[in-house]
């Protein structure tokens, strides 16, 4: 079945079935603007430590920088896409809220603190749910439920986030564009991928799928377009960051790109630009280079649309072959090698791991519980002492989604309970920032 943008970019909402485009990218684009994730970005790292100088890139100042190229890219496919300028301000809206929101359900510490949550399932979910559920597992938990909760991914977090826990209730349309990877658990993954959306989430991408009109393991277009501006971001930035922090000298950087077996014919001419500009070193460098980039991805998506819209498109925008792209691939290995091994970095993340897994270790005792003695706990506030106290300090609105989870299931089994009581603890603990999850560990270790 092939698609078609008039199906794909419309103002449907999971509560509404119709209304103005453009009005309702509007209001997207407040309701997200507006929203507590894209505040707490400013409190997450992207790579380095955050330091009362803000010099170095939090999730938010990311995130915006992905905004920017994302609208810069649009506008320049826009530009050579005739069919496609009657959606340009609804597109921009749909893109750039898409680029904002790409990281909000990343946990305290980024991917490696993705890391450190799923080796704690993978440590502690199988004992906490026979300790839990008397019943023998069935089927669908041992091939459907179990998997989805020891495969957390901070992208299919986003959409529950934004979705199933804040309830911004935005289009359709920005919702498919969160989903980087269009496949649950269930659903074919390849090679190392995470799940796109979770089995709680299953309810809402039947919606999506029908009135978006996308089949399983489609992806919506401008997830593609996405993908190309933060990888152009990060790649930059995080290089750019390790510079001002004096982990890297510029001139270092210098010499071991023009080392790479990147075209001399492109490389040297930008390189001597960037060099020798008063603008700066990175300035020009980043312009040049996304212009660039953005020209081969512009290229790339005219030329593969039709299969683009037919879901037979399996790759990435970025065409190795060119210069501009290959230089993007060094880039992303010299931070590699440069950055994440550093002593400053592993520090930093070993203090997110003590942090998180202690966090997970004592609230993990409410997995313990039978459903009975949870509810019990919940509802009258019976209980242990301290299984009250760390009840009292659970997120309402998390306690709340579990509630109309429960409420709007289609099953009464005692192993759902726990899978979205498990989803309830990883939304509190994911849903924190740097320093709260440090101050919560502190504060149960009575120091």
């Amino acid at each position: 079945m092939s698609m078609n943008y008039t199906r794909l970019l419309q103002a449907a909402r999971p509560s509404q079935p119709d209304g103005d485009l453009l009005r309702a990218s509007e209001q997207d684009r407040a309701r997200v603007v507006q929203s507590a994730p894209v505040r707490r970005l400013q409190q997450k790292t992207q790579v380095f430590p955050l330091d009362v100088k803000a010099s170095v890139r939090s999730r938010l100042t990311h995130s915006l920088e992905v905004q920017q190229v994302s609208r810069q890219l649009s506008l320049a496919l826009l530009q050579q896409a005739p069919h496609l300028q009657p959606w340009m301000m609804p597109w921009l809206n749909l893109l750039e809220m898409a680029a904002l929101l790409h990281d909000v359900g990343n946990p305290p510490f980024g991917h490696f603190g993705e890391s450190v949550i799923r080796e704690w399932l993978h440590q502690h979910l199988d004992s906490y749910f026979q300790v839990a559920v008397s019943t023998d597992p069935s089927l669908r938990w041992q091939q459907q439920l179990r998997p989805d909760l020891l495969a957390f991914d901070g992208n299919a977090q986003s959409l529950r986030l934004v979705h199933s826990l804040q309830q911004l209730d935005l289009t359709c349309s920005l919702l498919a564009s969160l989903i980087k990877v269009p496949r649950g658990i269930d659903e074919g993954l390849r090679g190392s991928e995470g799940p796109g959306f979770f089995c709680s989430e299953r309810g809402l991408i039947h919606q999506l799928r029908s009135t978006l009109g996308l089949m399983p393991g489609v992806r919506m277009p401008l997830v593609y377009l996405l993908e190309v501006a933060d990888d152009l971001c990060y790649c930059i930035a995080d290089l750019e960051d390790a510079v001002d922090r004096g982990l890297l000298a510029q001139t270092t950087l210098v010499q071991q790109l023009r080392a790479t077996d990147v075209d001399p014919d492109y490389l040297q001419p930008l390189l001597d630009a960037a060099c020798h500009s008063g603008e700066g070193f990175f300035a020009v460098f980043r312009q040049r280079l996304t212009d660039d980039v953005i020209a081969v991805a512009v290229t790339t998506y005219l030329e593969n649309e039709a299969a683009i819209l037919n879901g037979q498109f399996n790759t990435t925008l970025l065409d190795e072959q060119a210069p501009a792209v290959a230089l993007l691939s060094r880039l992303r290995r010299l931070a590699r090698e440069q950055i994440f091994r550093s002593r400053e970095i592993e520090a930093l993340e070993l203090e997110g791991c003590a942090a998180i897994c202690g966090v997970l270790d004592r609230y993990g005792r409410l997995l313990m519980l039978s459903r009975s003695e949870f509810t019990r706990l919940l509802t009258e506030g019976t209980g242990s002492a301290l299984l009250q106290r760390l009840v009292r300090r659970l997120s309402r609105r998390h306690i709340d989604a579990y509630h109309r989870a429960l409420a709007e299931s289609d099953t009464d089994a005692d192993e759902w309970e726990w899978y979205l009581r498990v989803r309830l603890l990883i939304d509190y603990v994911s849903g924190m920032t740097d320093t709260y999850v440090q101050a919560e560990y502190r504060l149960l270790l009575g120091c």
